[in-house]
């Protein structure tokens, strides 16, 4: 599905990141974007660069406020064609020694989160002959890096979402991609960095436009999976064919086990 100027794009996690990021792009490209955040005064911020972006500020893990934010969306700007969906947050550490109520707290804005905005956008978008949802994934989803096991679990479950809404609706015109960046260069990311300087050290992430980019080529060439970063799509055919060496490989890398 070709990207039309014009037409309504609703970008989660718009306030920082990959999300500021995709709003912008796509707001220069011509498209309406409903930017959506919890965050106020990014949203402010965001829309200080680009006059045209709509803010609608909103918590992802409260089902009633996104399906309204929706609702919003659809009567002030219009249907949407595409859900670009980057909201979340990270949190590392050895995975028992944090509280179980932080990892559900995560899976909670990570996954429910990702569960509240595809729910209350397939449906109508189906219904109008079909979109595209950009779901943000993770290659942490697809290869246990040692601490980062609750995060990897939350992004992992979004994988398979976007995989069961992909089946379900191919005859309603949905298209789903799921995107799965390694580290990107966000404010995250400098936050994990203070948090668990052991897991990356020195290396710099991707960068926010990189992870577009190819977002967009797999977009245009109607793929399911996008693995932005060199040696990404490398590292995840390795977990399937040699999941024990690359297990083993990263634990002695990432924390010298």
């Amino acid at each position: 599905m070709t990207s039309v100027p014009g037409e309504v794009a609703i970008v989660t996690g718009a306030a920082s990141g990959i999300g500021r990021a995709a709003a912008l792009r796509l707001a220069r490209a011509g498209w309406a974007v409903a930017a959506v955040d919890v965050d106020a005064a990014g949203l402010d911020a965001l829309v200080e660069r680009a006059p045209g972006v709509r803010p609608y500020v909103c918590d992802v893990t409260d089902y009633a406020a996104v399906t309204a934010v929706v609702r919003d969306v659809g009567r002030e700007l219009g249907p949407p064609r595409r859900l670009v969906h980057c909201a979340g947050i990270g949190v590392m550490g050895r995975l028992l020694d944090q509280d179980p109520a932080d990892t559900l707290r995560l899976m909670t804005i990570v996954y429910g989160g990702t569960l509240h905005l595809v729910r209350a956008v397939v449906p109508a978008m189906a219904a109008r002959g079909g979109g595209q949802v950009v779901l943000f994934g993770s290659i942490g989803g697809w290869v246990p890096v040692p601490l980062g096991g609750g995060y990897g679990a939350a992004k992992a479950a979004v994988h398979f979402l976007g995989e069961i809404v992909a089946a379900e609706h191919r005859g309603d015109g949905i298209r789903v991609l799921c995107v799965c960046p390694p580290a990107v260069e966000t404010p995250m990311l400098s936050r994990i960095r203070v948090e668990s300087p052991e897991l990356l050290g020195p290396r710099r992430g991707l960068s926010p436009e990189k992870v577009l980019d190819s977002m967009d080529r797999a977009l245009a060439r109607g793929r399911m999976w996008a693995f932005p970063g060199r040696g990404t799509h490398a590292m995840w055919t390795a977990r399937r064919l040699a999941p024990r060496a690359l297990s083993g490989i990263l634990g002695r890398v990432l924390v010298g086990k």
